[in-house]
């Protein structure tokens, strides 16, 4: 599965209260910041199963999250190419990962507390699954007004997130397991088939931007998308996820995942938005955040820079298509 999305976000030290009320990126990581700790005690009152705290909690991770896609929906709505475009880029990145955030620690909770908890987590399912969409529409809506530096990016994470499949994994876990009420079951198939659907679109995404992608890249992801549209419609969730786990290894092994300044993702478009400290933009750590997108560690597999490590990692993740994935898509003759 994508470790897609845990979102690393690094908040400046001097944030202050009136970062809410403000427009622009740091309003939005200031709603993603917000939400995120309202997940972490969402998360801490499930496993106690304290049902007023969490359903307080989830109430402001959902509030949060949908306030931070509404702005960086408007900033993309009314920016120029440019500067504007590239900021709403950003602002709509912070948001999509903090859907994925959401959508990845509600699923893999909804079976862990019963009562109205339960039935509010597999409620807010749905909309989580269609923010998220919106947002990865409207970042590829937005690619012609980006620079063509910028594209390949940008395309990147329109991948990362569309192809994430921890919902449809978690979800179809927590039927597989059984034990819940029959009409919180009937809601979580319905969200799983929400969610299949999604990652079957999501695929159709990745095929229009793949010449957009960076070219080193191109090649075992198309081999990717050749295989998948053969069975399309009949993937079960386990091989979903492990077509994300290929793309994961695949987009962890770009440049820019790393969190270096030179040749990262804010030496790329640092100079277009202008200076800011420790190699981030408008002080977003993005090569933070994009490390936490795509599952790098800054250094290691997923953080290198160099072409001879890249060369490496899709060597390996090529020859596990064919003999990994290619088992599994022929399960069905």
């Amino acid at each position: 599965m994508l470790a897609a999305l845990a979102v690393l976000v690094a908040l400046p030290a001097a944030a202050s209260a009136k970062s809410s009320h403000t427009t622009g990126t740091p309003a939005v990581k200031a709603h993603v910041v917000k939400a995120k700790k309202a997940l972490r005690k969402f998360k801490v009152a499930v496993r106690s199963h304290d049902a007023a705290a969490a359903t307080s909690q989830l109430k402001v991770a959902r509030r949060q999250t949908a306030a931070a896609a509404k702005t960086a929906r408007g900033m993309a709505g009314s920016a120029t190419a440019g500067q504007q475009s590239l900021a709403a880029a950003q602002a709509l990145t912070l948001a999509g990962t903090q859907y994925d955030t959401l959508i990845s620690s509600i699923t893999a909770l909804v079976d862990e507390i019963n009562g109205q908890v339960q039935a509010l987590i597999a409620q807010a399912i749905p909309s989580a699954l269609a923010g998220k969409q919106m947002i990865i529409q409207v970042l590829t809506d937005l690619m012609p007004q980006l620079p063509a530096e910028a594209q390949p990016v940008i395309a990147s994470i329109i991948a990362a997130l569309s192809a994430d499949a921890t919902g449809v994994v978690n979800l179809n876990q927590a039927i597989d397991e059984g034990g819940m009420p029959g009409d919180i079951t009937g809601m979580l198939s319905q969200c799983l088939e929400m969610a299949t659907q999604a990652i079957t679109m999501a695929f159709q995404t990745i095929q229009g931007i793949l010449p957009m992608l960076p070219e080193a890249i191109q090649a075992p992801i198309a081999q990717i998308l050749n295989m998948v549209s053969q069975v399309v419609g009949t993937i079960v969730p386990s091989v979903l996820g492990t077509i994300s786990g290929l793309l994961d290894q695949i987009l962890g092994s770009l440049p820019f995942v790393g969190t270096s300044s030179s040749g990262g993702l804010g030496g790329l478009l640092g100079g277009i938005l202008g200076p800011s400290s420790g190699g981030g933009i408008g002080g977003i750590d993005i090569g933070g955040l994009l490390s936490g997108l795509f599952g790098g560690n800054g250094g290691g597999t997923g953080g290198g820079t160099s072409s001879g490590g890249i060369g490496g990692i899709i060597s390996t993740v090529t020859g596990l298509i064919s003999n990994l994935l290619g088992g599994l898509l022929n399960f069905g003759g």
